[in-house]
């Protein structure tokens, strides 16, 4: 009787207490991909302080450590933190992603250079970013998994707020580099601005982590803790393979298409197309705003439509339109601002369903460890590997327009193993409707 007076006051707990709940859960997601995409916003100042071109074995240090050690400890992470909160709870995972993003952020910012310590300040430098790839690798299918599980009616909007405030840590990312560069020199940024964004970043999130400490444990969890699966990750190789394959491919537009947006278009658009600078960093800020706008309305109208429908039209849309619309900006019959609207109009019908689609496609048992393998594998394939394969194209084809063909590609690859979900939805809602029942009776 107890238990069930818990639930029936849980269910009827204000929903201002919810959508607060919500909001935490989800700023703390801003926040880490703030500390994580930093990196790559100061990245000119970070290489000539810690890979100084003379020394030959640092600078191949650097040139792995830029590619790939952001990624390569995702899916590790993935694996260990997911199980973890499908075993023992999302409200811890959702403190100890932050407070390890925090605290690697902190200790990049105070990292002496390669002139003061030597090798030993790359080799830093690498360890602390596999850590912040490690510690990310849990953030985001955590935040997903908590605020679909808290308010399973709206999870298509609380799912999308998470993605939206994920974005706001990018374009918070892209303003704190604009402020610092109008406030400071370009020496003075050299020297100490940049480690400024980093021990702001970090300090920030160890805020969020005080704040978050008075979450409560998800409601879908703390119904079924006491039964909880005791290997998540092999429950969902053996039990869920189709799920996940599904949940990479739905995924895919999404990291493929927002990594072009994020860190390839204003290198593509500025080195290979020779637009000038700041018409390509104004024409990114506006695109990632018009890109958070969008995938708000998109999540808002999931409740009320189907979510892989809409999801399916985006696709569609940049498979149709992708090529023509990166032809136009080669042959400059656009402007960037007008490629970065569109691609953020579009990405908003992708970006505001795939979160919700992927928790859809998993119960609350192993959902964390199913969310986090699609969401982690999808990162290390469709946004570690984009730069190199849209280069390699451009260099192959001599074809400036080749990322439209990439894009268009994956594209395909996501509206076509989207259509299975529809024999994989309606978890989230079912569930809903049997704690309902179960507390009714």
């Amino acid at each position: 009787m107890s238990i069930a007076k818990a639930e029936s006051a849980r269910l009827s707990a204000a929903p201002q207490a919810k959508w607060k709940v919500v909001v935490l859960a989800s700023l703390g997601g801003a926040l880490e991909i703030y500390d994580f995409i930093i990196y790559g916003v100061f990245a000119l100042e970070i290489g000539k302080e810690f890979f100084p071109k003379s020394n030959p074995l640092v600078s191949l240090i650097s040139t792995f450590s830029v590619f790939a050690v952001g990624y390569a400890s995702r899916p590790l992470g993935g694996i260990i933190l997911s199980s973890f909160g499908d075993r023992f709870g999302r409200r811890i995972m959702l403190l100890i992603s932050v407070l390890g993003m925090s605290v690697c952020t902190v200790s990049i910012g105070l990292i002496p250079n390669y002139a003061t310590i030597g090798i030993a300040a790359p080799m830093l430098l690498v360890l602390l970013r596999m850590a912040q790839g490690f510690f990310l690798a849990g953030e985001l299918p955590c935040s997903i998994t908590y605020v679909v599980e808290e308010i399973p009616k709206r999870a298509s909007f609380v799912s999308g707020l998470v993605i939206f405030c994920l974005n706001s840590g990018v374009l918070l990312a892209t303003l704190i580099s604009l402020s610092l560069h109008s406030s400071y020199s370009a020496s003075e940024v050299m020297s100490y601005g940049w480690r400024l964004a980093f021990i702001f970043g970090g300090m920030i999130g160890l805020l969020s982590y005080w704040v978050r400490t008075s979450l409560d444990e998800s409601a879908a969890f703390e119904r079924m803790k006491s039964h909880a699966v005791r290997r998540p990750f092999r429950t969902i190789l053996s039990e869920f393979r189709t799920q996940a394959l599904i949940g990479i491919g739905i995924a895919a537009i999404v990291n493929a298409s927002n990594n072009m947006l994020f860190v390839v278009l204003p290198s593509y658009l500025t080195g290979v197309l020779h637009y000038g600078a700041a018409e390509v960093s104004a024409g990114q800020n506006i695109g990632i705003l018009t890109l958070s706008g969008s995938l708000l309305l998109v999540a808002w109208l999931g409740d009320r439509f189907s979510s892989r429908i809409l999801h399916r039209i985006g696709s569609l849309i940049f498979l149709l339109v992708t090529f023509p619309l990166y032809w136009a900006i080669a042959e400059y019959r656009i402007v960037p601002l007008q490629l970065f609207v569109v691609i953020g109009v579009i990405g908003g019908l992708v970006n505001g369903t795939y979160a919700f689609l992927l928790a859809d496609l998993f119960p609350t048992s192993v959902r964390f460890s199913g969310v986090g393998l699609s969401l982690n594998l999808t990162t290390v394939v469709f946004t570690g590997l984009t730069p190199l394969l849209v280069t390699y194209l451009i260099r192959e084809t001599g074809m400036n327009a080749a990322p439209g063909v990439y894009i268009s590609l994956v594209a395909l690859l996501s509206l076509l193993v989207g259509f299975p979900l529809s024999r994989h939805r309606g978890r989230i809602q079912a569930e809903a409707v049997s704690t309902q029942a179960d507390t009714v009776h």
